[in-house]
Formats: structure tokens, sequence, C-alpha cells
């Protein structure tokens, strides 16, 4: 009996072992792939805001553009990153479709032109498709909601019960500043000439530094002793307060978690039969939520164009997620392995892990 049970043990590996290898090479080969669900940043901007000292608040003069708005190298970018997508992907969807494609976007101005130029980058019009030789390009539907009722992307919609936990955390994080936090907040108060007494000021004005010294403009000497190395923890306690407990994840990340996995979930039930690829042009801080949420530790805060990519695969009648991460625009997406859950996961176990997220009834919830 004892023989019997090591020869089974040594059987049921191997079983394993080659399903593992067959699994990968299907995956590899993207032969099992059904559907592809793609969460992505925006491109290269201009700053959101300037400040009261700011030597750069001419808008005419240094934001010609405006202000919050593409660059012509977030626009490159995003043109590039659709067709990183294209090749990617090219034996699974090698033209567009409007059965096979949807794609969803945050009501900003800069998203939109970003989710263009991706689409322009990834679907470039071949025989019928070309309506004007002149302009290789084709028009194709994105959609989104008003800023102030999207509780999914850019997460707007009113919510009290969310932000009344968010000022909890806040309060929190206040009660512990050490007395350097409050000799930084005084000193950026004195050079920006705006009231900088909390993080949220702090990462606001961090995010404009951050954004005059990527569109190649040169600092004032007084950020020199503390941008970004000194401003950069607090930053990151402002990004993270978003989702500091499992009540903030839930609201603030747990609707697009419901809905990129309801994608996969309707495709695995045999609905959306035409659709192979959904595309959510979003932004820095919900891409950072979304991984914290799933429980992924220590992950970079995604620069421009930075990507999650949901994959579902078919093997042997099971269906099991793939996920991949680019932090940044032109990084090839990597494999993620997901916490919790064996690799590769199955569709029935992320969608286990994650009940508790998705399940969050906005309308009634935020308002108890």
């Amino acid at each position: 009996m004892e023989l019997l049970i090591k020869k089974l043990n040594i059987l049921v590996t191997l079983m394993l072992q080659i399903s593992s290898v067959i699994f990968a090479q299907s995956i590899e080969n993207k032969d099992s792939l059904e559907l592809v669900v793609i969460l992505h940043r925006h491109g290269h901007r201009t700053p959101t805001h300037t400040y009261k000292n700011d030597p750069y608040k001419d808008e005419d003069k240094y934001w010609p553009i405006g202000l919050d708005q593409l660059t012509n190298k977030g626009k490159m970018q995003m043109y590039n990153l659709g067709k990183l997508f294209r090749e990617e992907y090219k034996t699974f969807i090698s033209s567009y479709s409007v059965k096979a494609v949807q794609v969803n976007s945050t009501n900003y101005k800069r998203s939109h032109m970003s989710a263009q130029c991706l689409l322009a980058g990834w679907f470039p019009p071949s025989g019928s498709e070309i309506w004007n030789e002149q302009l290789i390009w084709q028009p194709i539907p994105i959609h989104s909601v008003p800023i102030d009722k999207d509780q999914t992307l850019a997460l707007r919609a009113p919510c009290p019960r969310f932000w009344c936990e968010r000022q909890n955390v806040l309060m929190h994080i206040a009660d512990n500043e050490t007395p350097e936090d409050k000799k930084l907040f005084k000193y950026l108060t004195t050079k920006s000439g705006e009231n900088i007494s909390t993080i949220d000021d702090l990462a606001t004005l961090y995010s404009t530094l951050k954004k005059e010294e990527l569109n190649g403009l040169t600092l004032p000497d007084w950020t020199i002793n503390v941008f970004p190395h000194k401003m950069q923890r607090l930053a990151d306690l402002c990004a993270n307060s978003f989702t500091w407990n499992e009540i903030l994840k839930r609201f603030f990340s747990g609707p697009l978690i419901k809905e990129t996995l309801f994608q996969l979930k309707e495709k695995s039930e045999g609905r959306n039969k035409d659709k192979k690829l959904f595309i959510y042009t979003v932004h820095e801080l919900v891409l950072f939520s979304f991984l914290r949420t799933l429980n992924f530790e220590n992950i970079k805060y995604g620069e421009f164009g930075a990507a999650i990519v949901l994959e579902l695969h078919r093997i042997h009648h099971r269906y099991f997620v793939k996920l991949l991460y680019s932090h940044s625009a032109g990084v090839a997406p990597y494999e993620l392995t997901i916490p919790q859950c064996s690799t590769p996961c199955s569709l029935d176990k992320i969608l286990s892990n994650t009940e508790y997220y998705r399940s969050v009834d906005w309308d009634k919830q935020c308002f108890e």
C-alpha cells in the first residue's frame, strides 16, 4: 500500500508538471487567450496647479497648451504604447471591431487624448478601413461619464463614508507627525507662498514640482534641500492614505476591481462572446490603489503610461488569470504573481479573494 501511494504521488507530481508546461506554452503562444483587460495611465502632461511663488505660473508663457493637458511627448508615449500592445497581441486581435473592443476613459481631456493616441498606435486602418489616404487613422469610440458621477474610474462621485474614513486616517497620520515633518511643512509654506499644513497640501505641491521638472524646467534653488527626497515620504503617505485600510480599499478600488473582474467572469460564462479587449484609461493613483488592494506590496508608483494587464486564459475548460504590470511607458509589461493565489491563478480563486471589495454597493453604502 505504501509503495502504491508513493507511485501515485509521483504520478500526480508528473501530471502537474506536464500541465504546468502545457499551460505555460499555451499562454506564451496566446493559444488559450480569451480576453484582455488593460488599465493604463495617461501620458506625459503639464502640471495641474501652479503655486503662489511659482516662477512658472505664467500660463501663456510656460504652458501655452494649458494646465493639466497632454503634451506632444505624452501623445507619442501613448502612440508607442499602442504599438507595443499591437505587437504583443497581434495573433489575438489584429484589427479594430466595434464588437470586439470597448474603450472607457475618465472624463478628462488628457485621458481622452491618451486613449485616442493609444488606439491610433494599436489599430491603424488597413484595406477597407482606410477612409482617407492622407490620414492613416480611424475614429474609435471612447466611453466616459461625468466626473462627478464616476464611481469606477475617476472615483469622484459623492461618497461621504469614504471621505469620512479617509479624514480619520489623515488625522491619525497628523497625530504621528515628527518634528522634522512639521519643520518641512513650515519651510514649504514660507517658500511656496501656499499654506502647506497637510500631506494633501504637500502632495499637490510635490506633483507640481515633479511635472515642472519633467517638462524640462529648472526648479527654484529652495527646492534643492527638500525635493524630491524629503517630500517623497509624505507624498507616498498621501497616496497610501486612499487605501489605508479595508474600508478605504473597498470604496476606492472595489468598483474598478468589480468592473474588470466582471468582464472576465462574463466571458468565462459565455456572455460577451465577441468581446476580446477592454481598455480603461485612468490615473496613477487608481493603478497604484488597484494593486495595493490586491495585496501587492512595494509596487512602484506608476509613471506616465504605466499599465496593468489582466489576461483571461482557458485551459482544459478551466479559466485562469494572468496579471502583468508596466510601471512606465516604454517598459514592456511583466508578469506578477497574484498574492494569495497559486500560479497559475484560477479565475474562481481571484473572484473569491476579492469578494469583499467587489460587493461594494456605492449608492447605498456610501451614504450609510
